[in-house]
């Protein structure tokens, strides 16, 4: 938020820039909520006509990471979202042996490198990577979603935050135009 605000260098001392930071927040939030209400009407009306189950992937929200409002999220900030998000995956935990068989194994240690190499190329140029890398990041984003599983799959608990953060990154790639 502090941002999208354009703050002097410690927000905490720019007390304006934390009232523009707010506003951002409000914006953001009366853009949420006026679609969760236009979410709402819809369903009333497609269950008043006997369609008492949503579509799938109908929850009034879009799936993966968005930003709410017309002010669009700063590329700086996004960079910083990102750099952020990266630290945490690379200490995350990692699946161990008794998870997967030797060859599911390589392949996550693969795409963990590949998501990785995806981060760092998107960190090295400022939140503005070339098409190589843009690919690079579908191609790895779409391998992790074919292994995530419905239900409880205990492999689900390493690579559903390993997807978030590459839906993050495709977000964030995205924004730069």
């Amino acid at each position: 938020m502090t941002t999208v605000a354009l703050p002097s260098p410690d927000p905490r001392r720019d007390p304006v820039a934390l009232v523009r930071a707010l506003e951002v927040l409000e914006a953001g939030r009366a853009v949420h909520l006026s679609n969760v209400a236009e979410f709402a009407v819809r369903r009333r009306t497609e269950k008043a006509h006997g369609r008492r189950t949503p579509r799938a992937g109908d929850t009034g929200r879009p799936p993966g990471p968005h930003w709410p409002g017309e002010t669009p999220p700063s590329r700086l900030g996004l960079v910083a979202a990102v750099a952020d998000r990266h630290t945490a995956f690379r200490r995350g935990p990692y699946p161990d042996a008794t998870l997967a068989d030797p060859a599911r194994a390589g392949q996550l240690a693969g795409l963990h490198g590949r998501l990785d190499a995806c981060a760092g190329a998107y960190l090295t140029g400022l939140g503005r990577p070339d098409g190589p890398a843009r690919l690079e990041l579908a191609d790895t984003t779409r391998a992790l979603d074919a292994l995530v599983r419905s239900g409880p799959a205990p492999l689900n608990g390493y690579l559903l935050p390993w997807l978030r953060f590459a839906r993050l990154l495709e977000y964030a790639s995205d924004a730069a135009g």
